[in-house]
């Protein structure tokens, strides 16, 4: 754990490492992992048991889709299992997390399909880390006739966008990408619903 521990010695051991676990979660600093800690040792115990189960049964109840990735509590999620979906659009995401807020759109109907992630060689991420050889294999089965890359609009997003209309090539399905209303180096996750609608009504073939 690489955390900074500088200044915490005066601290009680289990308050420390729970200012450790607090600072392991992405963005958040000491004083803010400190303000946490803080508040669960002087809250009710029953509000840091509640804490701690809901952490616990995240690894224990949650688990990935077997069909497209996403977060599910179940081996099919249910919009996978829903047969009012329309099958022969894919929407392809970074992230299980990208699906909920183009679901709160209410305007796309398909299913989806989650790539564990985007194409980031300083950081080590090649294709093999990816799924893309999932969702080859699902293009060639399923009959989809419209895949559409829900990237985040970044260098990222644009590598791994262009590397999936190289890959897909062959298969002559039609490849769109949502537009560039979504601002430049932004996550998906963080797009407002209504950038979101415009983006998926002015989606561009790639």
């Amino acid at each position: 754990m690489n955390v900074d521990i500088r200044g915490m010695s005066r601290y009680p051991e289990p308050l420390r490492r729970a200012i450790e676990a607090f600072m392991v979660l992405p963005g958040i600093g000491r004083r803010t992992a400190e303000r946490f800690a803080f508040s669960l040792l002087q809250g009710k115990q029953e509000t840091a048991a509640l804490l701690a189960t809901s952490i616990l049964n995240l690894h224990k109840q949650v688990t990935a889709c077997k069909q497209c990735g996403q977060f599910s509590e179940k081996s099919i999620c249910s919009i996978c299992g829903n047969v009012k979906r329309n099958k022969m659009e894919l929407c392809v995401v970074a992230e299980g997390r990208d699906i909920f807020p183009i679901e709160q759109t209410n305007l796309y109907h398909g299913l989806y399909f989650v790539l564990g992630g985007l194409l980031n060689p300083i950081e080590g991420i090649n294709p093999k880390q990816l799924r893309f050889k999932e969702l080859y294999e699902r293009i060639k089965s399923d009959g989809i006739i419209e895949i559409i890359l829900a990237l985040n609009n970044n260098l990222e997003g644009d590598a791994t966008a262009l590397y999936l209309a190289k890959l897909l090539k062959p298969t002559k399905i039609k490849i769109t990408r949502l537009a560039r209303g979504l601002p430049t180096g932004s996550r998906l996750e963080y797009a407002d619903e209504a950038t979101l609608q415009s983006a998926f009504l002015n989606r561009k073939e790639i």
